[in-house]
């Protein structure tokens, strides 16, 4: 009852943050190369920069670029070349152009062809509409910093907007249809089972991660079955866990009046014809960022909700860490009114757990109950639920407001805010104290280990434990540093929790 009461402040459910749009292109333009460094796969050879003992290589297309006829179609074979291609640079963002297809890989320089290093795969988040591969979010996603750490680090590029997420009802009878961009990233990690061993690479012990759209993205991917076997561990931050897709019926609608503001009609093959000659341009959306694309119940890719999916056991079985922030509501600015609006009953349980010391603050307990709405309760339940599954599940909270930022970010730690920690973007530094510096390095460390094993380790002093049902142990990155805990926010998530049924 209570998401139906708070569904105003909700409506961003799945999707990512707001100041991606002014997000800088990646660094990786200004990489300038101590030597060449050349990897031959099945496309052709590709000529990549070495810096400070990382390789990067950068903008290779994993698959056709998807425009004229190949637009909302499943993603066609890559290309091949002759000779030697630039991979000095990262490829066009999605959200500028339709041919942006594109993956980087990330490794440490001296990594050998068969080696078998750990793979990390990074997929972005930005509501589905805004976003690149690589630099976003006040930090750097490029993977040097897991470089460093024995990783292949993998990012990519997938379709965005109209491009990747839409649905009409002459696509429909095309074939697979809606999740366009879903089929992008599955295709990019068909690329790198297939390349990656050529980059020192293991595509036996590969793990996907992602933040927002890119965390909601990951439980997706779980639990698609053309996505199975393509991975072997997952990440989910920020991932909305109990994100329900639109229902194919809806989309097509949408779709179709989108189409015909911009003079397309019909349902038949012309139709379909017509829409991919229009720009994209033509069929412009309305209203905010958020909720604008997204997952769509098409039936193949996606078949209903990620909850629902993980009760029912249909996930991938592999080990899953997965957390959130302590004030996600910045993603979505509730308002003291909204807390007003709810029903006595059901206000008072909620007054109870989240403001026990009657202080009166609406603000501050309405983001409190729309983050454990959106997030951390979300996250408890799946983590319960692939735990019943039995998988490993590492579960977090972070918390951590850098004192410099603790006047604009009164509620804690927002939306986005763990990225940087998680890369120790080489931007970050110049804003980290010590302890930022010190939590960063703990993170990344985490991240890393479950890469390279299943399990996150200890890293700050602090053995990460694994979740269960008697205990439900996590850890939170806080202002005090790393920290092991116990059924963390338990009276709050157990309210939201039955708001939930």
């Amino acid at each position: 009852m209570i998401h139906r009461l708070l569904a105003a402040g909700a409506v961003a459910l799945g999707l990512a943050a707001l100041p991606v749009a002014a997000a800088a292109q990646a660094p990786a333009d200004a990489f300038v190369a101590d030597q060449a460094q050349v990897v031959k796969i099945r496309q052709g050879a590709l000529k990549g920069t070495v810096k400070d003992g990382v390789a990067y290589t950068l903008g290779v297309p994993y698959a056709a670029p998807p425009v004229g006829d190949l637009r909302w179609r499943p993603p066609a074979a890559a290309p091949t070349w002759t000779g030697e291609r630039d991979a000095s640079k990262a490829g066009a963002r999605c959200q500028d152009v339709e041919d942006c297809l594109t993956i980087n890989v990330v490794r440490p320089a001296g990594a050998k062809p068969g080696q078998k290093l750990p793979v990390m795969v990074w997929i972005h988040g930005g509501a589905y509409v805004v976003g690149t591969s690589m630099g976003a979010f006040g930090g750097d996603t490029e993977g040097t910093n897991f470089a460093k750490k024995g990783i292949v680090h993998v990012s990519l590029n997938y379709r965005l907007g109209r491009a990747g997420w839409f649905a009409h009802p002459a696509l429909t009878k095309e074939g697979p249809t809606g999740n366009y961009g879903m089929m992008d990233q599955i295709a990019a990690l068909k690329w790198v089972q297939a390349n990656i061993a050529q980059f020192g690479g293991d595509p036996k012990n590969v793990t996907i991660y992602g933040e927002s759209a890119g965390g909601i993205s990951v439980l997706y991917l779980m639990l698609s079955p053309d996505a199975q076997g393509l991975f072997s561990r997952a990440i989910g931050e920020s991932s909305f866990a109990r994100h329900q897709p639109t229902p194919l019926k809806t989309a097509e609608a949408q779709g179709l009046k989108a189409a015909q503001d911009a003079g397309v009609q019909g349902d038949d093959a012309a139709a379909a014809a017509a829409l991919r000659k229009l720009p994209l341009s033509a069929m412009p959306y309305t209203g905010g960022l958020i909720g604008r694309a997204g997952p769509i119940l098409d039936g193949k890719y996606i078949t209903g909700g990620i909850a629902q999916g993980f009760a029912t056991g249909r996930q991938a079985k592999v080990p899953l860490l997965i957390g959130g922030n302590s004030n996600e509501a910045s993603l979505v600015r509730p308002q003291p009114a909204q807390l007003d609006a709810i029903p006595d009953g059901p206000k008072a349980a909620i007054l109870k757990a989240f403001d026990p010391g009657n202080t009166g603050d609406k603000a501050r307990i309405i983001n409190d109950v729309t983050t454990a709405q959106l997030i951390t309760e979300p996250d408890r339940n799946a983590a319960r639920l692939h735990t019943k599954a039995g998988q490993p599940v590492y579960l977090y909270y972070f918390s951590r407001v850098a004192p410099a930022a603790k006047a604009r970010k009164p509620f804690g730690a927002g939306h986005t805010d763990e990225i940087r920690y998680v890369f120790g973007a080489p931007t970050a530094p110049a804003t980290f104290d010590a302890d930022d510096n010190a939590l960063s390095d703990a993170m990344s460390t985490y991240w890393a280990n479950f890469a390279k094993t299943g399990h996150p380790g200890t890293a700050g002093g602090v053995a990460w434990p694994k979740f269960d049902a008697a205990k439900e142990g996590q850890v939170q990155f806080g202002d005090d540093g790393v920290k092991a805990r116990e059924h963390l926010l338990k009276d709050r998530l157990d309210v939201i929790e039955a708001g939930a049924k």
